[in-house]
């Protein structure tokens, strides 16, 4: 293999992967050519002139072949960025995603820094948002819950890796069933995707666990059940964020009692509305 630089690989990795297609191929080429550099992205890009050695570009085109096979790339690269932690990622949950991020960002607004809250992270998958709020919040009382004991294998790994283990409380539960106390912040990012809809997803996403994806008939089946219990395991005035579907958000708020709750609906980066934050009056 003659050896190439680290833009030339680039492109030939972008070109590879436009033939599949993929959403970005430029920056997911970037992405696993620095994976199998064990460098940043930033590094690849600043020293784009270097060679790449003969294994390494091996290692590249091996990355390459599993992403237009449908890979996800945080598990081709084992590992993922989110809300400045390193977690590790693989099958056994899914991959955070960017608006999980922003869903984080607003549940920290709820909060003075320094506070204590009793936080309840329902389908807690990777345990990326427990995670990320036991980091913003060390005084914070977190208990992360999956019905999957493979997710939570994977949580607890990351909670490990974070420095996070003392933080939070790890349950294998289905919902609230082996759930004790009360909470001022329930959060969720849960299965919300419609069962007839599954077969139509990108085939990257096909190959995450389907347990965390698959919502039922109108997707809302978790989200009924959440809904449905919350007001049981929150303080007064404590708050249900919930992550859900494009064109959910109408029939999500419709499962509300206005008598109970108040609140309303935050939109993502791309302006959808994905976010539903609802407080209990008493």
């Amino acid at each position: 293999m003659n050896l190439k630089s680290r833009a030339q690989w680039i492109a030939w990795g972008r070109e590879e992967l436009q033939k599949v297609p993929t959403a970005q191929p430029q920056a997911e080429a970037e992405f696993l050519l620095a994976a199998a550099l064990q460098t940043s992205r930033t590094r690849v890009l600043a020293f784009s002139a270097q060679l790449v050695e003969t294994a390494e570009a091996e290692q590249f085109c091996n990355f390459i072949e599993k992403k237009k096979s449908g890979m996800p790339v945080a598990y081709i690269t084992g590992e993922t960025d989110f809300c400045s932690l390193t977690l590790r990622c693989d099958a056994r949950a899914l991959a955070p995603r960017p608006e999980t991020e922003e869903l984080v960002e607003y549940c920290a607004k709820l909060f003075e820094k320094g506070a204590d809250p009793a936080i309840l992270d329902l389908c807690t998958g990777s345990g990326c948002i427990a995670l990320a709020l036991a980091a913003k919040f060390p005084r914070a009382r977190v208990t992360a819950v999956d019905i999957s004991p493979e997710a939570l294998s994977l949580a607890q790994e990351n909670a490990r890796l974070s420095k996070l283990q003392e933080k939070v409380t790890f349950i294998q539960s289905n919902l609230f069933e082996e759930v004790s106390g009360s909470f001022d912040l329930i959060v969720s990012n849960p299965p919300y995707i419609p069962t007839a809809d599954m077969a139509t997803l990108s085939p990257e996403v096909r190959q995450e666990p389907h347990l965390a994806l698959d919502g039922g008939e109108d997707g809302l089946d978790i989200v009924r059940q959440i809904v449905q219990l919350a007001g049981d395991y929150l303080n007064p005035y404590g708050t249900l964020a919930l992550e859900i579907g494009m064109g959910e958000a109408p029939a999500v708020c419709a499962l509300f009692d206005p008598s109970q709750w108040e609140g309303g609906i935050k939109k993502d980066f791309a302006g959808i509305d994905r976010f539903i934050f609802a407080r209990r009056k008493f």
